[in-house]
């Protein structure tokens, strides 16, 4: 099989897609290949942050401003990816006030509305922080689902002719003289490999996209930093708590559905998929974000998880922690003398639209066409949907019991319905593909008592091809994963109850 498309496109996180999206607004044919699923990478591994820029109004001007304007605009083209919770930038007595001046300026400068609050104000409004704060200053931060929003621009993106595909690997680089004429694929599941030419060739690996220029004989300076973050079992706070001193480890927390979200690390990492967290992250983690809520010691935590940013060096001296968190497009016809290959990386996700159009104008300059961008001003096609978490919970709460179907999900209140309209609707090619695009597995038992209901979903609609055993064996290993690092106390006595499950029923063995 040979495909040839006008723009291919690697790498399917929040930029990837958003790129795919915006070209095909545009009426630009591409296609997308991945090599695991959609959000795989630092777009399915952050903590949920919706950010008003303001992490970054003191160190990095420049990306606080970009957060901001996207701020503004995804708030109207995807207001049900976003909890608008906003934020709380708290001073405590080892912080001082000196560093909340220079905020409130900064603030000010990157146009970041900010409002000061005492420490009865603050306390008024989230009980749970430390009693000893200073003052607060409020900002319009929130919560933000990743999976939801990477969804939605696909399927826009396919309804206006875009193509992807999934665990797809790039095996080489066919090339001509001066341009890449095109790739060498294969599909990992099928195992059929492939070429695919283009005219154009976008690199959005993100925090691979060495691995990938490496094809082409080339490489770019960046720096690869580990994050690490710890769910707790319930949410503790309702705003975002952003510890308001310079950008460190531990200093916010991300109310996220159900739970909250602690983070997070900066750690220089050599191995773009070192995502083990060690007990010395998960002990750091609890030290510091529990000095602005105390009742973190008492949490019961549920999950630890890491991602990988891509951070671009742009000359910056010192630790990850200086790199600016801003994106770089990189054209390497001018860099390199490849006429037809692009790179962008960085960025934030909150950003992904905006780079998505920066790179789509470079594409429209190189093809010598003039049309302009429309993903700012045009909705996602979910936004008329928008059904938040509270709304889901009153609607079941008023509803009769005998009407309420077959919940699958306890945690997440995910009904049986739902699950099956979703498996009739949509193409998955894995039991952890399903989960990317549900809210199953991502509550308190982190799927230990729905996985299995949802296997018997799936047997049920015939889309069950290999062992059942052996699906749930695969599960558990991924899921263990996460919870080894906070196995303690009652996540301890939870997990034995749920091995005794899998395997006094189930009959799974190590």
């Amino acid at each position: 099989m040979d495909i040839k498309t006008e723009v291919l496109i690697i790498g399917g996180g929040a930029t990837g897609v958003g790129i795919s999206r915006d070209l095909s607004l545009r009426g630009i044919p591409s296609i997308l290949i991945e090599k695991g699923d959609f959000a795989s990478g630092a777009s399915g591994r952050n903590h949920g942050l919706f950010h008003s820029g303001g992490r970054y109004a003191v160190s990095d001007p420049g990306a606080a401003q970009e957060c901001m304007a996207e701020n503004s605009i995804l708030r109207r083209i995807a207001p049900h990816c976003i909890e608008e919770t906003e934020g709380l930038f708290i001073s405590l007595p080892e912080d001082g006030l000196d560093f909340r001046d220079q905020f409130l300026r900064g603030c000010e400068e990157a146009e970041i509305p900010a409002t000061l609050c005492s420490r009865d104000e603050a306390l008024a409004l989230e009980p749970e922080l430390n009693p000893g704060l200073l003052s607060a200053v409020k900002v319009p931060d929130g919560a933000i689902d990743p999976f939801t929003l990477l969804l939605e621009n696909v399927r826009d993106a396919e309804n206006h002719g875009a193509k992807f595909l999934l665990h797809t690997e790039t095996t080489s680089l066919i090339l001509n003289g001066d341009r890449v004429r095109g790739i060498m694929a294969k599909d990992l599941i099928h195992g059929e490999a492939y070429s695919i030419d283009a005219s154009y060739l976008i690199n959005a690996t993100g925090a691979w996209a060495n691995q990938f220029l490496k094809l082409a004989g080339l490489h770019i300076d960046m720096a690869l930093s580990k994050g690490t973050m710890l769910i707790t079992n319930q949410r503790l706070n309702q705003r975002v708590i952003n510890r308001c001193r310079r950008p460190s480890d531990g200093d916010i927390i991300v109310p996220n559905g159900t739970v909250s979200i602690l983070g997070t690390t900066s750690l220089p990492s050599e191995d773009v998929e070192d995502f083990e967290v060690t007990s010395a992250e998960v002990s750091l983690l609890i030290k510091e974000t529990s000095k602005m809520i105390p009742a973190i010691k008492k949490a019961r935590l549920i999950r630890a998880y890491a991602g990988i940013r891509p951070l671009f060096r742009s000359g910056e001296k010192g630790n990850d922690r200086a790199i600016s968190r801003g994106f770089a497009l990189i054209d390497h016809e001018k860099r390199d003398g490849l006429k037809n290959l692009i790179t962008i990386t960085g960025g934030k996700l909150v950003t992904y639209r905006l780079m998505a159009e920066k790179t789509s104008d470079l594409i429209c300059q190189k093809m010598g066409i003039d049309v302009s961008c429309s993903t700012h001003m045009r909705p996602l096609p979910g936004a008329a949907e928008r059904v938040s978490l509270r709304d889901q919970l009153k609607k079941i709460g008023q509803s009769a019991l005998k009407d309420r179907g077959e919940i699958i999900c306890d945690c997440e209140l995910v009904p049986r319905d739902e699950v099956e309209k979703f498996l009739k609707k949509e193409k998955v090619e894995n039991f952890q593909d399903l989960l990317h695009r549900t809210r199953l597995a991502k509550g308190t038992c982190q799927g230990g008592f729905c996985i299995y209901r949802l296997l018997g979903v799936m047997h049920d609609l015939g889309m069950v091809e290999k062992d059942s055993n052996k699906i749930l064996k695969e599960f558990l290993e991924e899921r263990w994963k996460g919870i080894r690092p906070v196995l303690w106390g009652t996540s301890l006595k939870e997990e034995e109850l749920i091995e005794s499950i899998y395997q006094g029923i189930f009959n799974l063995t190590p």
